[in-house]
């Protein structure tokens, strides 16, 4: 018997299907990225949220970090860094590997930066007390 078409159908899809594999597999790599950037994005707001609040309630508004309330020579940098080196593993395919943070007078910041990407990821916070922005509230009513 004569055929019409000579394999012309399997030598297309040869060069086909693993162009269309190809694509599925980039479109997967880069969905499990942005899950795992905005993850540390997450954690780095909350971290600095953490290290924005602690102040022992020397100003009369934080929160201290239970089990920490004997050791007088604790420092917010080394706990938040401890802990991001500690949330490192949980990051499937694209764990961090630079964390810093810094505290300063008005702003907590926290920085990471993700594995294959040289951009950084960093929140900023400022600091507030709700105490006092509250009490400047009050007396503006009352004057």
């Amino acid at each position: 018997m004569y055929k019409k078409r000579k394999g012309y159908f399997t030598l297309e899809a040869s060069f086909i299907l693993p162009i269309v594999l190809f694509s599925y597999f980039m479109i997967i790599l880069a969905a499990l990225f942005l899950y795992c950037r905005s993850a540390i994005s997450q954690d780095n707001f909350l971290l600095a949220m953490r290290a924005e609040r602690f102040t022992w309630s020397e100003s009369d508004y934080g929160e201290v970090i239970y089990g920490l309330e004997e050791v007088s020579d604790w420092d917010k940098v080394d706990y938040v860094e401890e802990r991001l080196k500690r949330k490192r593993e949980f990051y499937p395919f694209f764990p961090t590997e630079e964390e810093k943070c810094g505290i300063e007078e008005e702003q907590v910041w926290v920085e990471s930066r993700q594995k294959g990407s040289e951009k950084t990821i960093r929140k900023t916070l400022r600091k507030l007390n709700p105490i006092k922005i509250i009490r400047k509230w009050r007396t503006s009513l009352n004057a």
